[in-house]
């Protein structure tokens, strides 16, 4: 004989509550920033688990290019336009904005990353490349761009690339404000990522070869390692021993694939064939999930695994991502 056994309505209630948990805690929380042309927003927006989230009221012109989250607190680095039509360096807390830059010359924030109470951001201010850590500003000087920061500890790493005496780029990356180049300067090359691992520093980019092409480069602690079928690494992520990289490869017409590697194997996520291009920007990685972000025919979007969902409404590209 089976007993059906009658759940009181607390035991139900707790049973549905704990089934709802791990439900949310199977869905990553995802945070986009973007570039958005439709015209159709007013102001400049990010969206947080597909809710979107305004951060100014439309009156003059904004852009975000960098996202970060420290515990319950979104921080979005990027300008904002003021009235004598200059862009002031500003990064946003939960949508309050920060000024970084007097707004007297063209200044913009570019990277961002958290610790604790301490903010610290990347860009520049007029021709110089800076950084602030909680609005305090030091100039790595001119000839330099700043491409991305990722913190450690109390230490702070900084890719980009700085202009030689010979006029060529070359990739850099700064710990805690001491350079190291990681190319001969010889040819032009540039950093546009850096993740860390334990005691391992990863920066993601390009190098120009002996013919003058493109070659997608990423250097972990300094040594080069080539990603075959790729012209420019633009996002790097370090999960265990997996290296992913993201960025792209370009066909005879000169049109963007994007391309992801998984420790150096490619996998083409665009044909090159989409009327209004392809590119990227970021990446991540959350358990088994690999997302890629950037732009497809013209349209926001990202890719999970692969697979392609846009944000129709947004003309643009993706420009920083943060999963958890």
């Amino acid at each position: 004989m089976i007993r059906k056994m009658k759940l009181s309505a607390g035991v139900l209630l707790l049973l549905l509550a704990a089934s709802a948990m791990l439900r949310a805690q199977s869905s990553p929380s995802l945070h986009l920033v973007y570039d958005d042309y439709s015209g159709k927003g007013t102001g400049l927006t990010y969206r947080k688990n597909g809710q979107v989230m305004q951060l100014t009221d439309g009156k003059t012109h904004a852009g975000a290019t960098a996202i970060a989250v420290s515990g319950d607190d979104d921080y979005v680095a990027g300008y904002q336009y003021n009235a004598a039509g200059e862009p002031v360096a500003t990064y946003w807390k939960n949508g309050k904005a920060v000024a970084l830059s007097d707004g007297k010359t063209y200044a913009k924030a570019t990277g961002i990353s958290v610790s604790g109470a301490d903010v610290h951001v990347i860009g520049n201010n007029g021709k110089e490349a800076v950084y602030w850590k909680n609005g305090k500003a030091a100039s790595f000087g001119e000839d330099t761009r700043l491409s991305a920061i990722a913190l450690s500890g109390s230490d702070v790493y900084i890719a980009g690339y700085q202009v030689n005496d010979q006029g060529d780029y070359v990739a850099t990356y700064w710990k805690n404000g001491k350079a190291q180049v990681l190319t001969a300067g010889d040819r032009s090359s540039e950093a546009h990522a850096v993740a860390l691992s334990g005691d391992d520093v990863y920066v993601a980019g390009f190098a120009l070869d002996a013919a003058g092409r493109e070659v997608a480069i990423y250097w972990k602690n300094g040594v080069p390692v080539t990603l075959p079928g790729g012209c420019r690494a633009d996002a790097i992520a370090v999960a265990g021993n997996e290296v992913y990289v993201t960025g792209i490869d370009r066909n005879e017409a000169g049109a963007n694939i994007v391309v992801c590697w998984k420790n150096g194997a490619p996998v083409r996520l665009t044909s090159g064939n989409e009327a209004a291009g392809a590119g990227v920007k970021a990446i991540a990685v959350s358990g088994s999930d690999v997302y890629v972000a950037g732009y497809l025919d013209g349209i926001a979007t990202y890719w999970k695994n692969g697979t392609a969902v846009s944000i129709p409404d947004v003309i643009g590209g993706i420009t920083g991502m943060v999963v958890r």
